[in-house]
């Protein structure tokens, strides 16, 4: 028997796809992830797509990694749904035509939380900690990396919004 019994949405990062780790370590059923092409899309194209993404799937959480954190937080935001972010990326820097994660995409009773590995090679996962603490649950582990030595820990943090949501 899986563990979540919502129906998820995974966004994945930067130059990474549905074959990864953290989308197949997700423990659900009913999972989607739509492989996107970030690098050549800028960003109204990319918040478009998502959004019509998300009226067709209508998901219940939405997970992401790295970039797709980002865009987790960004569409959790403007469509109500719960977000579980790991690693995230809050100041995407390889295209000028996203701006940074802001208080104003925070600051909302919408429950999100972050799984954060301090070790991450890529991103600066303290400043990333110091930034969302005040907003959300943060879990982090000492160790790790960029690409999630745990990526597992995930579905503790999907559990955990699946049982705030059967409370209500």
């Amino acid at each position: 028997m899986t563990s979540c019994v919502s129906k998820i949405l995974f966004l994945h990062g930067l130059d990474s796809s549905k074959e990864s780790t953290k989308f197949h370590a997700i423990d659900a059923e009913q999972k989607y992830c739509i492989n996107i092409d970030y690098r050549n899309l800028n960003f109204r194209t990319v918040a478009d797509f998502y959004h019509d993404i998300i009226q067709k799937i209508q998901p219940k959480i939405i997970v992401g990694h790295s970039l797709g954190g980002y865009w987790a937080l960004k569409m959790s935001h403007a469509h109500h749904i719960p977000c579980v972010i790991a690693n995230p990326s809050l100041k995407p820097n390889f295209r000028d035509d996203y701006p940074a994660i802001s208080d104003y995409d925070l600051d909302h009773d919408i429950p999100q939380l972050a799984y954060l590995e301090l070790g991450d090679e890529i991103l600066d996962m303290y400043e990333v900690k110091h930034q969302l603490e005040d907003f959300m649950q943060v879990e982090t582990y000492t160790g790790g990396h960029h690409r999630l030595a745990h990526p597992e820990c995930i579905n503790a943090l999907i559990q955990q919004i699946e049982t705030t949501q059967r409370q209500k």
